[in-house]
């Protein structure tokens, strides 16, 4: 079994408490190294914290609840009882966060490795092993390892004992190269004030999606712009769920109501919370999982486009309306069933462009304009992807007349 230990025994720069409980993106930096620790590939979080905090035991409570095995040690000796010889403990440093490709290299099967760096001016941050070589503040090490560290004294740092049992038992060593290094390896972070560098340096890196020219242009920016004061919200992506499902709920009653602009107007800024949401989820580092709200909101916002096609039809129209209706879920439906090439990727309709050609539509006269132009546009998209998927593969684009 993998163990996790991540260490809480230093505090911040500014002594305000351990480094490892500074926000970072609506959580903790904590938050981050369990996320890790999670896609090493550990069973069991063992967090090593010489005084207790309240923030912490609230943390292991959470995972507990979660099903989770957490426990928090104080000293190496307890550390000890936690570990059998059969298992395998990878630890963490104060501070210390690895990037995407070190964690895809922990989470094979278990090995004995030392993340190190070329002693260079600067790294001083980092512990020195020899004239050569700073230690990261990450080691993968058996647990049979820890009986060499029975009797050290509860003053001594756990990390620098655990770096000379790993030294003295000439464990391999990965040397981290300065480009990986300066492609944000690891990350360290020890005061308010890095972690807000850390935090602008991932927000700069946040991908930009194959979305459609609205989500890319208009959501998106901002999104971006908000991100770093949603991100000092911890309820922030619960908050934002909650107000997409509501708004989805709204806008079902309005066009009850017969208030077509306000239906489609909720919907609209419920699947925009919902696009902050997602941005604000991908740096949660957390095993990913179903995205329920997105999915509940996509049927509400079914539901209330259905109750507006049904007002805005009479006995003549309606039958034809339902059918363009259906086509357009269709379109949508095919549309979003895999990816396509980046130029065409800006015009890929979706949730929020059709309600804001349907809100269009409503406002210019009639919710029907926006109806058959949503249901348009979407299968001009269609045939073109189709045009150019078929062009591609080498054969004739059209058929000849």
């Amino acid at each position: 079994m993998k163990l996790a230990l991540i260490s809480l025994a230093k505090d911040d720069l500014d002594g305000n408490g351990p480094i490892a409980l500074l926000p970072l993106f609506g959580g903790s930096l904590l938050d981050l190294q369990i996320g890790a620790a999670q896609r090493f590939g550990c069973e069991k979080y063992i967090f090593l914290c010489p005084v207790t905090h309240g923030a912490l035991l609230q943390k292991i409570d959470a995972m507990k609840q979660q099903g989770l095995d957490a426990e928090y040690v104080r000293s190496p000796s307890d550390l000890v009882q936690y570990a059998s010889h059969q298992d395998h403990i990878v630890y963490i440093a104060d501070g210390i966060l690895p990037n995407a490709e070190i964690v895809e290299q922990l989470s094979g099967a278990p090995q004995e490795l030392l993340f190190t760096v070329l002693h260079a001016d600067e790294y001083q941050e980092f512990e020195r092993i020899d004239l050569n070589q700073r230690w990261l503040g990450i080691v993968s090490l058996k647990t049979s390892r820890l009986s060499a560290m029975i009797d050290i004294p509860d003053d001594w740092e756990v990390g620098s004992a655990l770096l000379r049992t790993a030294v003295q038992a000439d464990c391999p060593r990965a040397i981290i190269s300065d480009r990986r290094m300066g492609s944000g390896a690891i990350a360290h972070v020890q005061s308010e004030i890095s972690a807000e560098q850390f935090t602008r340096r991932k927000l700069k890196e946040m991908p930009v999606k194959r979305d459609n020219f609205l989500s890319r242009f208009l959501l998106h920016p901002l999104t971006k712009r908000s991100l770093p004061w949603l991100w000092k919200k911890q309820a922030a992506p619960q908050y934002l769920g909650i107000f997409s499902l509501t708004a989805g709920l709204a806008a079902i009653l309005t066009a009850v109501l017969g208030y077509p602009v306000a239906s489609l107007s909720l919907l609209f800024f419920g699947s925009a919370a919902q696009f902050a949401r997602t941005a604000m989820v991908q740096f949660g580092n957390i095993v990913p999982i179903r995205d329920w709200t997105g999915l509940a909101l996509d049927l509400l916002a079914a539901t209330g486009v259905g109750i507006l096609l049904f007002q805005a039809s009479d006995a003549v129209t309606l039958v034809p309306n339902i059918v363009i209706g259906t086509l357009l879920l269709a379109h949508l439906l095919l549309s979003g069933r895999k990816p396509v090439n980046r130029p065409l990727a800006l015009a890929r309709p979706d949730l929020r462009l059709v309600v804001l050609g349907l809100l269009l539509g409503t406002i210019l006269g009639h919710f029907a304009y926006g109806l058959y132009g949503a249901a348009l546009y979407s299968g001009l998209f269609l045939v073109l992807e189709r045009y150019l998927a078929t062009d591609s593969r080498g054969k004739p684009a059209l058929p000849d007349e």
